[in-house]
């Protein structure tokens, strides 16, 4: 951070307005065509139906459920009791559930086709080869449902077309805390039950590029950093997001529905009602059984 603070103080000096990156508040808008190079967009327009994944009404939905941590990087603690409690929460909602930590399950678009939506749930680093990148790529471009959670962000860093898919990555995080989280889209059923709520411990990402200047993705919670009593500043130095710091969002992105959340850190969090409930209206609307990534 200090590199970044001398680089715009160079650029000031010498009468060149810094770029917004260098800012700490809210960056310039922009679309995500015009940084990704795809469609997005916050309602079907960028939607692709190309395929059914499920024969008739009545099917039972299917969730892949990805938890893979590349080799030699330390797994969250709570990654394996996750994956038990989101097995039984998307179960216990009709859904048929296959959880694979494999990466090489990931590599066949073919394995990835019968999916209404997949979960990343505390990957780690490179977790796909990239025969898994373009599986992954192509299921989205069919209209295949994503859902990204806490360090899915922390993932695939390299890789640019991920990064719009989650409109943001991990760049640090202040010590875990509690702190409370306010709701920006109240219609949207992963959201509407959240206002006021406190969480914690948790960590609350500090993320880049800042989602919020992303003109085609739909904010759905933050955290009021008034409530982190800990302090904002994470460990590589950024500040702290400022005032609607994001937690949560979601749009269409390249063909398919996304849905972000920072949130699901701890040991505690999966047994949170209303955690439980964030992510599976989340998961539901990517699969287009629920309402997705509704506004005002």
């Amino acid at each position: 951070m200090t590199g970044l603070k001398s680089a715009a103080l160079a650029l000031l000096m010498a009468g060149v307005a810094a770029p917004a990156s260098f800012a700490t508040g809210i960056p310039d808008s922009y679309t995500t065509f015009e940084k990704y190079g795809v469609c997005g967009s916050l309602d079907d327009s960028c939607y692709n139906d190309w395929f059914d994944r499920t024969s008739g009404e009545e099917a039972a939905s299917k969730v892949l459920v990805f938890y893979h941590v590349a080799e030699g990087v330390k797994q969250h603690d709570n990654r394996d009791a996750g994956v038990e409690a989101l097995t039984a929460l998307f179960e216990s909602a009709g859904m048929e559930v296959t959880a694979t930590q494999d990466p090489t399950f990931m590599d066949s678009g073919f394995n990835l086709r019968p999916f209404d939506t997949i979960v990343f749930w505390n990957t780690g680093r490179d977790a796909l080869s990239s025969l898994g990148q373009m599986s992954l790529r192509i299921y989205v471009e069919g209209g295949g449902g994503f859902a990204g959670i806490h360090n899915a962000f922390g993932t695939n860093f390299n890789w640019t077309w991920y990064e719009g898919l989650l409109g943001a990555q991990l760049y640090d995080h202040a010590p875990r805390q509690t702190g409370t989280v306010h709701v920006s889209a109240p219609n949207d059923p992963s959201v509407a039950h959240l206002d006021g709520v406190t969480f914690g411990p948790e960590e609350f990402y500090n993320v880049h590029p800042d989602p919020r200047a992303l003109s085609d993705v739909r904010i759905l919670l933050s955290v009021d950093e008034a409530t982190m009593t800990e302090g904002t500043q994470g460990y590589y130095g950024h500040p702290g997001m400022g005032e609607g710091h994001p937690v949560s969002w979601c749009h269409y992105y390249d063909g398919g529905r996304a849905w972000l959340t920072t949130l699901g850190h701890s040991m505690e969090i999966l047994e949170d009602e209303n955690w439980r409930k964030h992510i599976l209206a989340g998961v539901e609307g990517t699969m287009g059984k629920a309402p997705f990534c509704v506004g005002e």
